[in-house]
């Protein structure tokens, strides 16, 4: 079965946004994983997957986000992701992943927060309380189990 991801990358003022339309999955994720090495090999960590278009993504399309947002904030940088909708808005919920990243309704949004002097480089799963805050409340759940990974 052969899947059809079509991807373009565009240059925007330190930033790179990196459109997907169709199918993410194990078959057309090195193409995903290529075109971000290339950014990152040019220098440029402040990174937008417009994913508007993209119909399908399993669990290989999600793990090379989550590794290019490890990456992109280590190199000083940010991945964000834009039109998040259907099966990968499900499959975020589902994993509790959303919050691991900067979701944006649409590409314009992500482009004003990369543009920004000082974007928000962090995870936002590992975001560091205020100065004099309290820790937030361990939820008392010995039974629960966080989720599987995706595979």
């Amino acid at each position: 079965m052969t899947t059809r991801l079509d991807l373009s990358v565009r240059r925007h003022e330190g930033a790179s946004v990196i459109a997907l339309a169709g199918e993410l999955d194990k078959l057309s994720g090195p193409r995903l994983r290529d075109a971000m090495v290339t950014q990152l090999d040019d220098g440029v960590c402040r990174l937008v997957l417009d994913v508007t278009g993209l119909r399908f993504c399993d669990s290989t399309g999600l793990w090379i986000m989550l590794e290019f947002q490890r990456r992109a904030v280590a190199a000083g940088g940010c991945l964000r992701l834009a039109g998040v909708h259907g099966v990968l808005g499900r499959i975020l919920a589902i994993t509790g992943l959303a919050g691991a990243f900067s979701l944006d309704p649409d590409v314009a949004t992500s482009l004003r927060a990369v543009s920004s002097p000082a974007p928000d480089t962090r995870s936002p799963a590992v975001s560091s309380p205020a100065p004099g805050a309290r820790p937030p409340a361990s939820p008392s759940a010995p039974d629960a189990e966080p989720p599987s990974g995706a595979g």
